[in-house]
């Protein structure tokens, strides 16, 4: 099965204020970094296949005051946005955990 391209879909969903976010590293065996970070919201979107129609699911971790970032950081540059002005968001990767509250 070949990529295509995803659309948003309807029902954006928000599941917590509070998350720890651990990053699969490169080892033989499992081993994680975990960090948690304050100010952030987690985020479910739909997605949907623009050729076949398959529907995802993708979980993001938006920081939602970037006040205090280096205004030097990547994300202003790529987004051209500066700090405390938008939320920055990070599409977490396959091998990637988010631990939110009950």
């Amino acid at each position: 099965m070949g990529s295509q391209e995803y659309r948003l879909g309807v029902g954006v969903k928000v599941v917590a204020d509070k998350s720890v976010v651990c990053h699969k590293q490169k080892y033989p065996y499992a081993v994680f970094y975990c960090h948690a970070i304050h100010n952030t919201r987690v985020y479910t979107l739909p997605f949907v296949g623009t050729e076949d129609g398959t529907k995802s699911e993708v979980v993001v971790s938006c920081h939602i005051d970037t006040s205090a970032w280096n205004p030097k950081h990547a994300a202003f540059k790529v987004l051209k946005v500066k700090p405390g002005t938008v939320p920055v968001c990070d599409f977490l990767p396959h091998d990637d955990i988010i631990w939110i509250p009950k």
